[in-house]
């Protein structure tokens, strides 16, 4: 049943409990998996060896709360039209979409290793990121699809429907990072959630923020599967953490560059007439 007033808190919280619940849900897979090949009771101390049930049905895992949220969100938005929304969007506002998102979020990434927690993360993700399809799927395929839908295509979207742009592309952003739960991981996812809500804002594509996060996430699962890879910023660059900040810095520096000249040079993209006119129905209900 729609409501006019989604997303607001509430809803956010009854996002966040079905993210939950469905996460659950989409474990169970796994847990059959872990029973029918036997549990290491032996080195159980050191944790459970996730990793051949990752690689068999992390897709559904990751997969099976993402839907049950978008169900949830289209209904309450009143069943939205979706569209890709390329006829927004040229090489150039392409370009400066990509590699502007690209190069803040990489360039925040460098610096990663200095953080509290994160060499926690780092072992974490090690052991979580192994050969199979089913990590593939879920990288590649699951996050970049149903997660933009959710974030981008109903949460930032129903954000500038009824309050501004900022708000918008900071609150959709904040539950973007809130949804990757280990704090570092939230750091990082937030601030790319921050650029990618702002292209979408700009361009109102959908499919152009599901570019953006194939590309990010395909570059970190390539480099992911390779060996010997430097396990530090440091080690990667031969220098100090001055040189690595600095690096970030610059990165950081030219990929906003990028997205204020992409903000500055080029046409707000028209929201979907749908929008406008629940936009209008919003303010004359208030009068």
């Amino acid at each position: 049943m729609r409501d006019p007033k989604f997303p607001d808190w509430n809803h956010v919280l009854v996002l966040a409990l079905i993210f939950i619940g469905g996460s659950i849900l989409g474990g169970i897979p796994l847990i059959i998996d872990l029973v029918a090949n036997g549990i290491d009771l032996e080195n159980l101390e050191d944790g459970l060896d996730l990793s051949g049930a990752m690689s068999r049905w992390a897709f559904i895992a990751s997969a099976v709360p993402l839907v049950l949220c978008i169900v949830y969100g289209w209904n309450k938005m009143g069943k939205p039209k979706w569209s890709l929304g390329f006829e927004n969007v040229t090489f150039t506002t392409a370009l400066l979409s990509i590699l502007g998102t690209l190069l803040v979020s990489n360039g925040v990434g460098t610096t990663a290793e200095y953080l509290p927690g994160y060499e926690g993360f780092s072992e974490m993700m090690e052991g979580l990121m192994v050969p199979g399809i089913g990590i593939a799927v879920a990288v590649m395929v699951v996050a970049p699809i149903f997660e933009e839908a959710l974030l981008r295509g109903l949460l930032t979207r129903g954000y500038l429907r009824r309050t501004t742009p900022f708000k918008a592309i900071l609150f959709s952003g904040l539950i973007f990072g809130a949804m990757h739960i280990y704090p570092v991981h939230v750091f990082f996812a937030s601030i790319m959630g921050f650029c990618l809500g702002y292209v979408y804002y700009r361009t109102r594509s959908l499919g152009l923020v599901i570019l953006i996060h194939f590309i990010n996430n395909a570059v970190s699962y390539y480099f992911g599967m390779q060996e010997n890879v430097p396990e530090s910023s440091e080690e990667l660059l031969g220098t100090g953490p001055l040189g690595v900040l600095g690096l970030a810095a610059l990165l950081i520096a030219a990929g906003l560059g990028l997205l204020w000249f992409l903000g500055n040079n080029f046409p707000l993209a028209p929201p979907p007439p749908e929008d406008v006119e629940d936009s209008a129905e919003r303010v004359l209900a208030e009068i």
